[in-house]
């Protein structure tokens, strides 16, 4: 059994290390002219997309950090509108609060010329009625 197993083995190691190198290049291909242009204008072709997809990608991160910018441009802009509308809103009602105040005083104005007039009118009377008196007694 020991030798049946060791002319197997030397049998399947002998096949393997019979085998004979391959001399020829394999580097070198045989092509038709045709199909060799076409397979280096395919690899040019290949090249030439390669750059422009770099290219690309690297105007699509550019414009990503442009619209970054120009969106937290935006949203300062939006703050500093709510903020004039805040202002705006206030000031508007800081005017309406001095317009109704300046009516009342209108209204206050015309009350206090009216009294005065009145009490100038009874004074008047009093200081003539008093000068009559004064006069024929």
């Amino acid at each position: 059994m020991k030798n049946v197993l060791l002319i197997v083995f030397l049998v399947i190691s002998f096949v393997g290390f019979s085998q004979t190198k391959i001399t020829e290049d394999t580097n070198f291909v045989c092509l038709p002219k045709n199909i060799a242009k076409k397979v280096l204008s395919d690899l040019n072709e290949l090249d030439r997309v390669k750059k422009q997809l770099f290219l690309f990608e690297k105007e699509t991160y550019q414009l990503e950090l442009k619209i970054n910018k120009q969106d937290s441009t935006i949203m300062d802009l939006t703050k500093k509108d709510e903020n004039n509308k805040i202002i705006i809103s206030s000031v508007e009602e800081k005017y309406k609060l001095v317009e109704e105040d300046n009516k009342d005083l209108r209204k206050e104005i015309k009350r206090l010329n009216t009294r005065n007039t009145i009490v100038e009118i009874v004074s008047g009377a009093i200081l003539t009625a008093i000068t009559f008196i004064q006069i024929y007694k």
